[in-house]
């Protein structure tokens, strides 16, 4: 097929004009990342042309300037507790959404103090040394799920925590999470609990955890919540103080001897007390926060 004037000048039109295109677009996109990224200045030339890695890393000043800008990141705020349902060894306190759920009021008065030593195995299994903990058959109809872990949890920083619909993440080690946060000092271990209750899953951006450990999973019955959270902070405070623990029956993961598997808070005899913050919301929503402190009976 004979081709035309008209398109013989297209196609000219077209090969002059394309090139020059991708060209403004690649320069423009380089200046634009400059602006946004500037090159921080470095020990070999302004600007830090050519500046290796390996060398910023072991410079004082350019460590001092990523971890204050790290700090000025925004994670969110906190909502304000305007009810306290503390009860025991729980400090809790509630959002004005508090009241719009009554069956998270519910569990949260009747969630049970932390006890180490009766949860020796996860609350996705029967517990001989809970025997009120409901059972059918081999199934715990108000337990937990142990789903997927991850370890070290957040590489990057900042990091993600999602949490899936009607699912927990269970977090251990130094966080920060919205304008709060645990440093594991003097022994302490940190375990920062979220728990969905909403139809859709939810991801808090830009938080952080330092070479963690998480957990996540469903749960099973979000009427009957108090079993399963406190199975999972009895358990977990149990492995992080090195106190005897069961992965599966008959199959031992802590027993204090020679050491704590994981090497909780840093040695080998693991943490001696365990500050602990279930955050129970519907997705960005906030409807409660529990606390309490979990040592060695």
């Amino acid at each position: 097929m004979a081709v035309t004037k008209r398109e013989k000048l297209l196609r000219l039109w077209m090969a002059i004009v394309i090139p020059f295109l991708v060209v403004f677009v690649i320069a423009g996109a380089s200046y634009l990342w400059q602006q946004v990224f500037p090159a921080p200045a470095g020990p070999q030339g302004p600007a830090g042309q050519n500046a290796d890695p390996a060398v910023l890393l072991q410079d004082p000043a350019f460590l001092t300037a990523m971890r204050e800008a790290l700090a000025k990141i925004d994670r969110g705020t906190m909502p304000v507790g305007v009810v306290d349902v503390s009860h025991n060894a729980w400090n809790i306190q509630g959002t004005d959404r508090l009241k719009d759920n009554p069956v998270v009021e519910g569990w949260l008065a009747r969630l049970k103090d932390p006890a180490p030593s009766l949860w020796k195995t996860f609350p996705n299994i029967p517990n001989t040394d809970v025997p009120e903990f409901r059972t059918n058959g081999l199934q715990v109809p108000d337990g937990l799920e142990y789903g997927t872990y991850d370890s070290p949890f957040c590489s990057s920083h900042p990091c993600d925590m999602p949490v899936g619909a009607w699912e927990y993440r269970y977090i251990t080690g130094d966080y920060k999470f919205l304008d709060t946060g645990c440093k594991g000092e003097g022994g302490r271990g940190c375990m920062l609990i979220l728990v969905n209750i909403m139809d859709q899953s939810y991801t808090f951006r830009d938080q952080d955890v330092d070479n963690g450990f998480t957990l996540r999973g469903r749960y099973f019955n979000g009427d009957a919540l108090e079993w399963g959270i406190w199975g999972l902070v009895s358990n977990g405070a149990a492995n992080m103080l090195n106190m005897p623990t069961l992965a599966h029956p008959g199959e031992v993961l802590n027993s204090g001897d020679p050491g704590n598997s994981g090497a909780n808070c840093g040695n080998p005899e693991a943490c001696s007390s365990v500050d602990v913050m279930v955050v129970v919301h519907a997705g960005d929503a906030i409807i409660a926060v529990a606390k309490t402190t979990v040592t060695r009976p």
